[in-house]
């Protein structure tokens, strides 16, 4: 009884604790805790002591048990657990259940979670095993040193000398355990360096304490240390590297080294000083990484396997002008509403299933529809054991140097219309050269008959009318006519042609004098009353051209009154940005049905021996008028008269029109 209270009074061990940062994303492949984990997993019920616990872990050299209660993960049993939860509240080995000291609840996790994942929870919850479930079964478990043995494979140089604890803690090797483990709970220490004078003789450790003397029942006052510690001592030298440090503890199945320099004593380098250095060391990197993507101008995306979308940077989501991840993550890439042809979409999805992706471009639309061009650089990611497990990408953007090139290019095609239209205005002008003179020359040679006709007419009405009846007197008459009318003809061609092509200068014209001139040169006859209703306005024009087109509407209106009291008005109103003229006179009137082929060339409504028309008067006033900027049309009631209504623009040439009340004479 009285070994057995001395062992009780031996388990005062406590566990150091670690800290750990969160994470932002994964830049490195990592294994998951399934990879690592140890399938054999010792389990033990709530119900048994904990001596019997102590003897399974001590002959199958495991440092936990899983307790297990009908099927399911209730607890776990440490070495710690053991020494410490037990010996420090006085409890009994031989009588105490692992349901009273079993650390409980316990994290679980399942076997796809990250090695690197899974040191932060260690971190967090200052553990060093958890159980991994898979369908609600135990199918594992995962310890600190299955951690430090994963997360050293990825690298790590730095020297064990500074990480090692220097405070060492030492009893020399007569000593016994009792002494030995009063200094280990007093300091909170899982182990102590026995000294054979000043050389390191041992190491005596919680492992040694729980499967030497506490499973075999032996008194720890009359247990000598020098009789359970661990020996031959493995040292390594201060430089030695981290990673070095880890794969000689993982070789040599220990979780401490002894650190010499100079065949001194120097420090103790533990598995979880180990651990803490490698897990801070990766997150401090991986954080980095991840910082890095977050912070970059370049838009970068990940996948799963399936093409899923898994990360995406904010610089991508501000391409693609999204508000948050959620839109985007656990999606294809991309989502049918960023594509302008979802056919390309299929094929981009389509290579990607059957591994072969490469560079591409893309044309894509933001979430707010605005169209962008992309090429996309992708490459295969690939798990620890080098299986694709997904994809990463860069997305640039070359939107800009589309637009640019499309740019250039419609410069091009437009510097070569311009040098088209050039040619053809050159041809052009080149061509109403050669009209203008043909129209001159013809004109010259086709009014020198008429006039030789026209005199000849005029000799044989004088010379011979003594010789000529009735009837011959009216044919000679009808030749003179006609050739009047022919000349006219003429004239008012060679007029029509002209327009728009002899430009002169723009002045102010005060229509007012326009209009005095005009009717005085029509000369109408007495039972022909013309008057102007309302002052005119001063306009920006050339005057030849605003004389003919009142000279042709005046003249036109006397040729058609056909009673006894002629009236014509002119009359002048503001509308909105025109002016609006207007001739009216009370003549035969013109039928509906003629309105619009009054206005074409060589179109009359009266009979060649009726009134004298050449039919273009009224195509000269529409060209004019539209050819500055306004329009012309006809309203007219059969029997009763018409009204020619035109209008031109109040701003001509970025002239603005002078008001009537301030007019200039020409």
């Amino acid at each position: 009884m009285k070994n057995k209270k001395r062992l009780n009074d031996l388990m005062k061990i406590q566990n150091s604790s670690i800290a750990s940062d969160g994470l932002i994303i994964s830049s490195w492949t990592w294994l998951n805790v399934g990879d690592v984990m140890s399938k054999q997993v010792a389990t033990i019920c709530p119900d048994e002591i904990v001596i019997s616990a102590a003897k399974i872990m001590s002959d199958k050299r495991i440092s936990c048990l899983v307790v297990m209660d009908q099927g399911n993960v209730a607890g776990i049993i440490t070495e710690t657990d053991v020494l410490r939860r037990v010996g420090s509240k006085g409890k009994d080995i031989y009588r105490t259940k692992l349901g009273q000291i079993m650390s409980s609840p316990v994290e679980i996790v399942l076997p796809d979670l990250s090695v690197l994942e899974a040191g932060k929870i260690m971190g967090v919850r200052h553990i060093k095993r958890l159980p991994i479930l898979k369908d609600g079964k135990l199918v594992g478990i995962v310890t600190q040193t299955d951690l430090v043995r994963a997360l050293t494979s990825y690298g790590l140089w730095q020297d064990i000398s500074e990480i090692m604890s220097r405070d060492i803690s030492g009893i020399q090797r007569d000593a016994t355990v009792a002494e030995a483990a009063e200094i280990m709970t007093s300091r909170k220490i899982s182990c102590i360096i026995v000294m054979d004078g000043d050389d390191v003789a041992g190491v005596l450790t919680e492992k040694d304490l729980l499967g030497r003397v506490v499973a075999l029942e032996k008194d720890p006052a009359n247990t000598r240390v020098e009789d359970v510690m661990s020996f031959p001592v493995t040292s390594v030298s201060p430089a030695f590297s981290v990673f070095s440090a880890g794969k000689v503890m993982e070789e040599m199945n220990i979780r401490r080294l002894v650190i010499m320099k100079d065949k001194r004593l120097c420090g103790v380098i533990t598995q979880t000083d180990i651990f803490m250095a490698v897990r801070n060391k990766l997150q401090a990197e991986e954080e980095k990484s991840a910082r890095l993507m977050e912070e970059s101008r370049s838009n970068i995306y990940k996948t799963d396997l399936d093409g899923k979308i898994t990360y995406i940077n904010p610089a991508f989501m501000e391409l693609l002008e999204v508000s948050g991840r959620a839109e985007l993550l656990g999606q294809p890439f991309l989502p049918e509403r960023f594509w302008f042809d979802l056919q390309e979409r299929e094929r981009f999805l389509r290579e990607f299933q059957n591994r072969s992706i490469e560079n591409r471009e893309l044309t894509l639309k933001t979430s707010k529809g605005n169209k962008i061009y992309v090429t996309v650089f992708p490459s295969y990611t690939k798990d620890a054991y080098g299986e694709i497990n997904g994809s990463q990408a860069v997305v640039y953007d070359i939107t800009a140097k589309k637009d640019l090139v499309a740019l250039r290019k419609a410069e091009e095609e437009l510097a070569k219309l311009n040098n088209d239209l050039e040619s053809a205005v050159r041809e052009l002008s080149h061509a109403n050269e050669e009209l203008q003179e043909f129209a001159h020359i013809t004109a010259h040679d086709l009014k020198t008959p008429l006039r030789a006709i026209g005199t000849l007419a005029d000799w044989l009405s004088k010379d011979y009318a003594d010789k000529f009846d009735e009837q011959g007197k009216e044919k000679v008459r009808m030749l003179v006519t006609r050739a009047v009318q022919m000349s006219a003809l003429i004239d008012d061609i060679l007029r029509y042609s002209r327009i728009g092509h002899n430009v002169t200068e723009k002045r102010r014209i005060d229509l007012n004098a326009v209009l005095s001139e005009v009717i005085a040169g029509i000369d109408p006859p007495e039972n022909i009353e013309i008057t102007v209703e309302n002052e005119m306005p001063v306009l920006m024009c050339e005057r030849i051209q605003i004389l003919q087109v009142f000279q042709n509407l005046l003249s036109n209106a006397v040729k058609y009154i056909d009673k006894p009291r002629g009236q014509i008005k002119i009359g002048c109103v503001e509308q909105d940005a025109f002016w609006k003229f207007s001739v009216t006179d009370n003549g035969s009137g013109i039928e509906k049905k003629h309105y619009e082929r009054i206005f074409k060339l060589f179109q009359t409504l009266s009979p060649c021996d009726g009134v004298e028309n050449t039919g273009i008067g009224l195509s000269i006033v529409k060209k004019i008028v539209e050819l500055n900027g306004g329009s012309v049309c006809v309203e007219s009631e059969v029997g009763k008269g018409s009204t020619f209504i035109f209008t031109l623009p109040k701003q001509n040439s970025d002239e603005t029109a002078v008001s009537a009340n301030s007019r200039d004479t020409d």
